[in-house]
């Protein structure tokens, strides 16, 4: 059973972005799709997002980059008991797409992981650090690595993996390397 849910940003994230790159080497896991991606509204991306979550059999692990952080969190909130974990690489600042901070304020409910660039053009460093205080939600510091994606030269990023594997860790699941689509990757096996 997939347990992987990729979350785009803008645009899909691009056929170099490293979530792209991820479903390559791993097809099994699934990849949001059908989203209107060059108009971002989190009230449309999050409902369809929660809407996909529901029809779900188990529990999800979201990695979700930029604005599709904020519409992971968003949808996590519409249906807890189907998210597992979140891995929330460079949100895009609420306030740039006139979102209100009280929309998406308040801990959440999973265990979650934050990457944040000091350098990130979407966020900054400072905004990064009070969401990750009010999701309650360890944040690391990526350290200028400006938007984690193709431009800022994040292709396949490896540390993004490593990251995802500790995540998992974190939130105590138990997983078969062969369903997960870890084969290869001995670093990322949990047992």
């Amino acid at each position: 059973m997939n347990k992987i849910l990729l979350v785009p940003g803008l645009h899909d994230s691009g056929p170099d972005h490293w979530q792209s790159r991820w479903h390559l080497h791993f097809p099994h896991w699934q990849r949001m799709a059908g989203l209107p991606w060059d108009k971002p509204d989190l009230t449309v991306w999050s409902a369809k997002l929660a809407s996909k979550l529901k029809r779900r059999r188990g529990r999800v692990h979201l990695v979700a980059h930029s604005f599709g952080a904020l519409t992971a969190i968003a949808a996590a909130r519409l249906q807890p008991h189907k998210v597992a974990s979140l891995l929330l690489v460079a949100p895009a600042d609420p306030t740039r797409f006139g979102i209100a901070d009280e929309r998406l304020a308040g801990p959440l409910q999973v265990s979650a992981q934050m990457v944040a660039s000091r350098n990130d053009p979407w966020m900054s460093f400072e905004r990064a650090e009070h969401w990750s205080q009010q999701w309650q939600v360890p944040l690391f510091d990526a350290g200028e690595a400006g938007h984690i994606n193709a431009q800022s030269g994040h292709g396949e990023w490896p540390q993004g993996l490593q990251l995802l594997g500790n995540l998992y860790r974190r939130a105590e699941m138990v997983m078969d390397p062969a369903q997960a689509g870890w084969e290869g990757r001995p670093a990322l096996v949990f047992r």
